[in-house]
This record gives structure tokens, sequence and C-alpha cells, in this order.
């Protein structure tokens, strides 16, 4: 087939490899014509039979035996030899025929020029399968037929293993000496260069401190976000980063990066187990912030160990497992020792003893929540920290769990405060608003106001867009449209709009982005 003008030698190439594809010719057929047509050498042969490029092998190389460090140039280096660059030890060939697949052998990457050169044990070693020295030869009798077994330590050294070979010895390496006992010079410098792999191995990294600074800001905006945007916006926007972080830990990077990463990763599963959860998918939200308990612990970080047990007592409190809800909350107290963790586990462990009727327990948790720190860390953005009115709609839900005129009194006093306090924002939290006005017309239901229900019902009700009736606030809707309906001595024509306007708040929830939850209920 002669070269037509103006075609390149690797247009060339790749008709005359589509050509035989078309004909049914095998790999090692094209290899053969390629090597011919082209008086390409064996390893460079293959590679153009198979339609790769140096880059591309080598991460087929890497990628077909783990803790290899296989580099472009380096393929170049192998396939030139020998006139220039690097000699390929039988290893290399072995695995690089096992990459190539389709039947090739160490034996078939190799030429005349290749055995004149190479040393008398690898020469023996490609052309017979065995070693000349009788002691080593079940050592590497079958490195012509199969891939070595890599081994890779932490640094992605590789040893030689005996695996299926019969050598005993585990992962003990095995030298090719000459006939004094001394290593051959290959031996030498493979051993120099799997060292020199490690340092540069070690060395590097995937992240730096501002990359670090960068993820943190992000989280940051993230927390901050949670509470002003519709939570299927929030979760969405949490995927990504997500991902990233679990990318960069898979890599490489020093020890103190790998803590920042994993406390970044539990932070942003702590808000994907808050957005889910909102979201109305509780077993995904429970996955998602046992893995945020994972990286907590990974990163050794108390204060993001209390935030995630508050999720799950959180999550746990809604679904009405009160017992479980307690617990978390105790088992997360040790960690409250900075920032507004104490006030949150308090508050939450207020409304908690007060859903099981523990009057006695409800006012220790208000008197810690009272005397708690109010001041935020650095580390406490958004929804990770806790605002004073968002204790304060916690401390009017206990009293009006607890009901009486006396609790109920202060839970009307509590709302109207967080309320007023939430709506003065200037950037008002609309869930949180949300959640307070309900806690509010609760109350004033509960004294038999029926008016005041309406009065602070209507806000609810007029303004709150889909997007932010989460479960929390259809709970309360729910709620608060059961008790109507059981109040006959309140009956009118403004409780009938009520309840209805209450069925139709319930009926149009949140949406729900579509990877939300799946394969979850």
């Amino acid at each position: 087939m002669p070269r037509k003008a103006g075609t390149s030698a690797k247009a060339e190439r790749d008709q005359l490899r589509d050509h035989m594809r078309a004909l049914g010719c095998s790999v090692p057929q094209i290899a053969a014509e390629m090597g011919r047509r082209f008086n390409l050498r064996p390893r460079l042969a293959w590679r153009h039979a198979l339609g790769r490029s140096q880059w591309k092998l080598a991460q087929r190389y890497n990628t077909a035996h783990p803790g290899a460090r296989l580099w472009d140039n380096r393929v170049s280096e192998f396939e030139n030899w020998p006139y220039g660059g690097s000699p390929p030890t039988p290893r290399y060939l072995a695995q690089l025929a096992a990459t190539f697949g389709h039947g090739c052998t160490p034996a078939q990457l190799v030429d005349a020029d290749d055995l004149e050169h190479l040393s008398p044990a690898d020469r023996c070693l490609l052309t017979t399968g065995h070693l000349p020295a009788p002691a080593t030869t079940g050592a590497l009798d079958s490195a012509i037929r199969a891939p070595v077994r890599e081994h890779a330590d932490p640094g992605g050294a590789v040893q030689r293993g005996g695996g299926d070979t019969g050598v005993s010895g585990g992962n003990r390496r095995i030298v090719r000496c000459d006939t004094r006992g001394r290593p051959v010079r290959e031996e030498v410098m493979v051993a120099a260069e799997e060292s020199a792999w490690f340092h540069r191995w070690s060395a590097a990294t995937n992240v730096d401190d501002d990359v670090l600074e960068q993820m943190t800001a992000d989280v940051a905006e993230f927390a901050r976000r949670y509470q002003i945007d519709p939570p299927a916006m929030v979760f969405s926007s949490l995927l990504g980063p997500r991902d990233d972080v679990f990318t960069l830990i898979a890599g490489r990077q020093q020890p103190r990066h790998t803590t920042s990463l994993y406390k970044i990763a539990g932070q942003l599963c702590g808000l994907l187990a808050l957005a889910t959860f909102d979201l109305g998918y509780p077993h995904a939200a429970n996955t998602h912030a046992r893995t945020a308990l994972h990286c907590a612990e990974m990163a050794g970080y108390p204060p993001l160990r209390a935030f995630i047990r508050y999720v799950q007592s959180n999550m746990a409190y809604w679904d009405g497992r009160y017992d479980e809800a307690a617990g978390l909350v105790e088992s997360a107290l040790p960690d409250a020792t900075s920032g507004t963790a104490l006030l949150r586990l308090a508050s939450q462990q207020a409304r908690i003893h007060a859903a099981r009727r523990e009057s006695g327990e409800v006012t220790r948790a208000l008197t810690l929540a009272a005397t708690a720190p109010t001041e935020r860390t650095p580390d406490e953005p958004g929804i990770l920290g806790f605002d004073i009115a968002t204790a304060t709609y916690y401390a009017s839900e206990a009293h009006y769990a607890l009901g009486g005129t006396h609790d109920l009194d202060v839970a009307v006093d509590l709302a109207h405060t967080a309320v007023d306090e939430l709506t003065a924002e200037a950037r008002p939290k609309a869930l949180y608003v949300v959640a307070a006005r309900f806690d509010l017309a609760l109350a004033h239901l509960a004294r038999g106001d029926l008016e005041a229900v309406r009065e602070h019902l209507a806000p609810v009700l007029r303004s709150t867009q889909a997007e932010y009736r989460t479960v929390p606030g259809i709970s309360r809707a729910q709620s608060l449209h059961t008790l109507l309906a059981q109040r006959s001595d309140l009956a009118s024509d403004t409780m009938t709009a009520l309840r209805d306007d209450l069925a139709e708040f319930c009926t149009h929830s949140a949406p729900t982005p579509p990877r939300v939850g799946a394969g979850f209920p």
C-alpha cells in the first residue's frame, strides 16, 4: 500500500489498522503487519496496533497495575531502547504484555536487538521462561507467561511477590545476582529508581493551603445559604463540592491537609443530611449523617462531632424517637466545649424532655441553655452555628409541649420574641420564620385565641413558597390542622377556612431534586 502524497505516517497507520480490523485480523496480526510495513520495533508496533498514544498506554498500565507509576516519557524510553532510552525489565515487559492483552506475551515485545543487549539472565528468561540459576528458577518461572503480581507499599514502591509461583517469604524481593553473588546493575538501578519514586510520591500533593482556604470559605457560604435558600437548591449545590473533596481525599496530600479535608467533607455531608431530611428522605439523610460522623472522627474535630450528633438527634426527634434523640444529645455534650454547641444541644434537650413530659428535665435544660455561650467561633458560620432567636423558639416549643396555663403563656411570649427577632433580620431565614410562626399559632390555639391563630398563620400560608415547605414545617402544619379539627368549641367560618388553607399548604411541599432520594425510601 504505497503512501499517498500528503498522508502522514499516523494516518497511514490508522488506515492500516482499520482496514485489517475490517478484514477480521487479530491484534497480533495487526502488530506484525505494523512492524513489517512501517519498520517498527515490537513494543511500538503493538501500541500502534491498539491505537494508543503513549500517555493513554501509561494510564492503562497504571490502572491495570495498582501502585505502578509509569509516565508517557518512560514509555518512550522503553520503546527506544537499545538505541537510547532505558532497558525494560522483564517485570515491565510482563506487565506491559498484560496491559496490551489479546494474548500478548513478553517474548513478543522484544526483538533481536533487544536480546543482544540484555543481560544473559534476562535473555534466558525471555527466550526460555527460565533463569539460568536453578535456585531462582521457580521464583520467576511464570514471569514470561503472566504478569508478575505487584504489591505496592504506601509509597508506591513495588515489591515482587511470589504469589502463585510457590515461593515462600510473602512479599520478599527476589534479587538477580551475578556469578559472584553481587546484585546485577539493573537491580541496583531499579531499587534506586523506586526510592526516588517514593520520594516524589511522598512529596507530591493535590492540595495546598490556598485550596483548603477556598474550600473552607465555600463551606461557610453553603452554611449561610442554607438558612436562606430552599433545601432543594442547597442539596444540588452541595453535591459537586462533596464529590470534589472525596476525590481529593483519595489522592495524595500531607497528613495535616488530609485532616482538613476530612473536616470539610464532614461539614458538607452534615449539610447534605439536613437538606435531605428537610426534603423528606430520612434514610438517605441518616446515611449522609453517618458518613459525616466518620469524617469528623477521621478529622479528630470534636465540634463537628457535636454538630452531627445534633443533626441525628433532630431527625430522631421529628420521627418521634425521643429516647434515641435524647441519647444522641447526651453523647454529644462532652464535645460541646466551644462556640454555640452547648446552646444548641441544651435547647434540643429541652424540647425532647418536653415531648416526654419531663418538666423537671426541661427546666434544667433551659437553665443550661440560658447560661451557655452565645458567641460563634469562626468554624460556625450560618447553620453550623446556633442563634439566640432559634434557641428562643426551641424554648417556646418546649413550654408548649408541657401545656398548662403558665407554660402556654411563656410559649406565646417566647414565640413572639423569636418571630420579631427573625423577621427583623436583613435577610430573614425563611425556614426559621415559618417554624416560629407555626409555634406561635399552636400556642395561641392552645389558649383558645382563634383570632390570634389566624393573624399569625396568614403570613405563613400566604407568602411561604412551596420550596420552603420542609418536613418540619409540614409536620407543624399537620399538627395544627389536626388540633383545629378537634376544637368543636371554636367552630366558625374562620376555623374552617384555616383548616382548608393548612391542608392546601401541606399538599404542596418542597420539590425534590432527581438525585436526592435515589434508591432510598
